[in-house]
């Protein structure tokens, strides 16, 4: 039986250090959107995952082609409200998301409702083959990236996501960009990580050496507006260095699929660290709402004539993103415990 959430409830309150704009155009789909079907989808086993991989992701695919998803209104909207957020955006050393920002959800509710809209979900969830929700943590729903000041930063290095999903949409015209590509490795996380001596989770905070060329692909976006969709925790991407200054902005809405079969790919054991406002009680709403899930579809579907050991052992699995939370809520309250004087 697949095990089928409800989507996640936006929160009532934003977390402190967040602000939402007051005099914002209203999203509208019929407006601001032109969704189009990508010519190409990939899936994993063509990017060399094995099966035991494949089966314990939500979806085959990893990643598309580039797909219209924003009319030329929806772009000069868009484009309107991230440039006015640019000024809110994090800007830290090293090659990680050096010029960024986070919650986009929690400052725009223009952009809350694009990255909500029914339309777009039943479209990229057509696409990914899962029925897909707006992420569970509101601060990992819309990541906006704007190039780095220092031209020596790649706009993001070699990585995977902390997600299951989302997509890159270009809100800059590629035609005045010189370098800054979206490029992906046509291979697996696996292959990486042994690469270079790494834990598989240790490729997630970036890799600034390059890849092999022949299994590099550079996606080529035709214009503001479009889209590439990927099931982002499985696929290794970066944003290339510009080769000049220019205005590159992209957005990156994240996705969970609301089929709770597979394991959680959120990485709960990083996010603690993120520094966002609000994001532990975030992760706290996360494992309510996968474990709210898990244990209706305990309670209908629980054999009684199992004995104590596999009782037991349903039980745990059905509870154990939230024991894994805690452990790392326990953790980092001993660490910071601990850094006191």
């Amino acid at each position: 039986m697949t095990m089928l959430a409800n989507p996640p409830i936006f929160p009532t309150h934003l977390p402190a250090g967040y602000e939402c704009f007051a005099d914002e155009t209203t999203y509208d789909p019929d407006q601001h959107l032109a969704l189009e079907w990508p010519e190409q989808i990939l899936t994993l086993a063509e990017f060399g995952y094995d099966e035991s991989a494949i089966d314990a992701c939500a979806s085959p695919v990893a990643v598309t082609s580039p797909f219209r998803m924003l009319s030329e209104e929806g772009v000069r909207v868009t484009h309107q409200v991230v440039s006015r957020l640019k000024a809110q955006r994090s800007e830290i050393a090293g090659d990680r998301v050096p010029s960024h920002l986070a919650g986009g959800v929690y400052r725009s509710k223009f952009l809350r409702d694009l990255c909500a809209c029914p339309e777009i979900l039943d479209h990229l969830s057509k696409i990914g083959g899962t029925p897909l929700a707006p992420h569970s943590m509101p601060s990992q729903q819309l990541y906006v990236n704007y190039a780095p000041q220092d031209l020596s930063q790649a706009v993001d290095a070699w990585h995977f996501d902390g997600i299951g999903f989302d997509y890159v949409l270009m809100m800059s015209d590629p035609a005045q960009l010189k370098g800054g590509a979206f490029e992906y490795f046509q291979g697996t996380k696996f292959e990486i990580a042994e690469t270079f001596n790494l834990a598989v989770h240790e490729v997630r905070y970036g890799i600034t050496s390059e890849l092999p060329q022949d299994r590099v692909i550079r996606t080529r976006f035709p214009a503001a507006g479009y889209a590439i969709f990927q099931q982002g925790n499985m696929v290794v991407h970066r944003a290339a260095k510009l080769l000049a200054p220019g205005d590159r902005i992209t957005m990156v809405p994240g996705f969970v699929s609301r089929n709770l079969s597979c394991p959680d790919p959120t990485a709960v054991h990083d996010m603690p660290c993120y520094g966002e406002p609000g994001i532990v009680a975030e992760l706290v709403r996360h494992s309510a709402w996968l474990a709210q899930t898990k244990l209706l579809h305990l309670l209908h579907s629980l054999p009684l004539s199992d004995d104590s050991g596999q009782l037991a052992a349903n039980l745990k699995n059905t509870i154990a993103d939230v024991v894994s939370v805690i452990r790392e809520l326990e953790k980092a309250q001993a660490s910071a415990q601990a850094d006191k004087p």
